[in-house]
């Protein structure tokens, strides 16, 4: 490797210093390191490259990403963040996704610029938002996470018509729906009484938000499926989030239609503990 993208939550305790220390030591390997603007306005060194944000993939051969999980939802909606390699390091609270704790950074460090290292990949959503007559593309997004149909906390029910490979599955009234990856599974789907799946499984959850209807629970589908919700009647502002990161104002009869994305984020997984230590310490299971 010849350059890294450094991305930084500087609102992070010690992440400026955290910083500072990994352009060091990889000026130390002879590694060029790349800072986004933001990020170099918080050195007092001029040891690094300052790249857009938006065009720092362009110039890496991986990301280092300090933060926490919403910190690498942020960077996965880079433009082409799937076309190389990503080290999630938590510098935050829970992480599920940046699962690399701070005293495993510089052992993984060496393994990645020897090419010892192995890939979690996890897949995406492909979210498209159409015109109200279902006619005309009005946006079209990639979610890591999880795609959400909400409405303002202080509206009337929302109703939400459901279809997965065009048979009609059921009307949701409630507070709306959530359309989650595996990876999405322990984040705001868990939250709503999702299940946890495995990153590995290749399936959608579609989880509803204070449904109206006590027997609608959380469904599992499998993520070569279609998914298509129309909103229907409602009576104030109602959204559609992406990662928590992008989001657009929905009229009555707008159309969403979820798939599988083709692209994928390329995690670089720690050799330290598997997908269900990570589960078992981040949610303190007790163990025998």
């Amino acid at each position: 490797m010849e350059s890294i993208g450094i991305i930084v939550n500087l609102t992070k305790n010690s992440a400026t210093q955290i910083l500072a220390q990994v352009v060091d030591w990889l000026k130390s390997k002879g590694i060029e390191p790349l800072i986004t603007v933001e990020c170099a306005d918080a050195l007092e060194t001029d040891k690094f490259k300052v790249i857009e944000k938006n065009k720092i993939v362009h110039h890496s051969d991986c990301l280092i990403v300090f933060g926490g999980d919403g910190t690498l939802l942020n960077a996965a909606h880079i433009p082409d963040a799937d076309k190389v390699p990503i080290l999630a390091v938590n510098i935050g609270s829970l992480g599920f996704l940046t699962e690399v704790a701070m005293d495993e950074l510089y052992p993984t460090l060496e393994n990645v610029l020897a090419g010892n290292f192995d890939l979690d990949e996890r897949m995406m959503l492909k979210v498209t938002l159409l015109s109200e007559d279902g006619k005309n593309l009005k946006s079209l997004s990639v979610a890591l996470n999880d795609a959400v149909i909400s409405k303002e906390p202080f509206s009337r029910i929302i109703s939400l018509e459901s279809y997965i490979d065009g048979e009609h599955v059921a009307i949701y009234n409630g507070d709306g729906l959530i359309v989650a990856t595996p990876s999405g599974s322990t984040a705001y789907s868990l939250s709503a009484g999702g299940p946890i799946i495995h990153p590995d499984l290749n399936s959608f959850i579609l989880t509803p938000l204070c449904s109206h209807t006590l027997t609608l629970r959380p469904l599992v589908v499998s993520a070569n499926s279609t998914i298509k919700i129309i909103i229907k009647g409602f009576y104030s502002y109602v959204m559609l989030t992406i990662d928590g990161q992008e989001s657009f104002k929905l009229q009555p009869n707008s159309t969403i239609e979820i798939e599988k994305s083709d692209k994928t984020i390329k995690l670089i997984r720690s050799h330290k503990r598997s997908y269900y230590e990570v589960l078992r310490t981040k949610f303190k299971w007790g163990g025998m």
